[in-house]
């Protein structure tokens, strides 16, 4: 008998494995895209295409360097205007992957998450100087929260969302240890 609950034990920390391996790579995998995608739009909007905004603003005129960021930043404030005003309600769920985890039940809402990501896109894209990072986290959690509501139990949503943040912090920052650390400092609080 006691075999057999070391077994079931193992079983589980096995399945938890795996599924933490899957969102690891599932969150790689959404933060390159993202990257791409913005390399891609700064190529667009910029005319550049190495990555680096100071190098792209230094090649463009100065009227350009004052036009573009403004103009990301009104398109993305238009997506957002947009989106709120046709979502004639709340969102079902937090869009902020440490509200879901903290105070939530760990369900992300996937529609307010993913207009987010891509204003947030457009802004940084443009030349803005806000953070690419907290999109390409944002997006590693949703990923997690969506497998998680499909594929485990309501009990552990909030412990696969902070598996996913973990993940997407280590992607975006190339940051493992301190991927880590996040994800110790979320399962001690529960």
């Amino acid at each position: 008998m006691k075999r057999l609950v070391h077994l079931r034990h193992y079983r589980a920390l096995l399945r938890r494995l795996f599924i933490a391996v899957f969102l690891g790579i599932a969150a790689a995998l959404v933060v390159w895209l993202f990257h791409r995608a913005m390399l891609g739009l700064e190529w667009l909007l910029l005319d550049h295409e190495d990555g680096s905004l100071v190098a792209a603003a230094a090649a463009l005129p100065a009227w350009r360097r004052v036009l573009t960021p403004a103009l990301g930043g009104l398109a993305a404030g238009l997506l957002l205007w947009i989106y709120q005003r046709y979502q004639h309600q709340h969102p079902a769920a937090p869009t902020d992957y440490m509200e879901a985890i903290e105070t939530g039940d760990g369900r992300l809402d996937v529609k307010a998450s993913l207009v987010k990501c891509l204003a947030s896109l457009l802004v940084v894209s443009s030349g803005s100087a806000i953070g690419r990072e907290g999109a390409m986290i944002l997006l590693a959690a949703l990923i997690a929260s969506v497998f998680a509501q499909r594929f485990t139990r309501e009990s552990e949503w909030k412990l696969w969302v902070a598996c996913g943040a973990a993940a997407g912090m280590a992607s975006a920052y190339h940051a493992p240890l301190a991927a880590a650390c996040l994800l110790r400092k979320f399962c001690s609080a529960r």
